[in-house]
């Protein structure tokens, strides 16, 4: 049973730190022309956001592990 915990942990590890990433890369790419700089802005940030936040949540799952085993 203690597998199958720190499988699942992984798995949120895994996919939390695959989107963090993913959206720490579209954050710092260009947006679109035709959109006005209030929403450039509110695009980058809310990518940022979610990136950040992916990534703090893939390091909680690694603390998750490390201490439950």
């Amino acid at each position: 049973m203690g597998n199958l915990i720190d499988a699942i942990l992984f798995t949120v590890l895994v996919a939390s730190a695959g989107l963090g990433v993913a959206s720490l890369i579209v954050g710092c790419l260009p947006a679109a022309a035709e959109l006005d700089n209030e929403a450039k802005a509110r695009g980058r940030i809310e990518a940022f956001f979610f990136g950040v936040s992916g990534i703090v949540i893939a390091l909680v799952m690694w603390l998750a592990m490390i201490f439950n085993s």
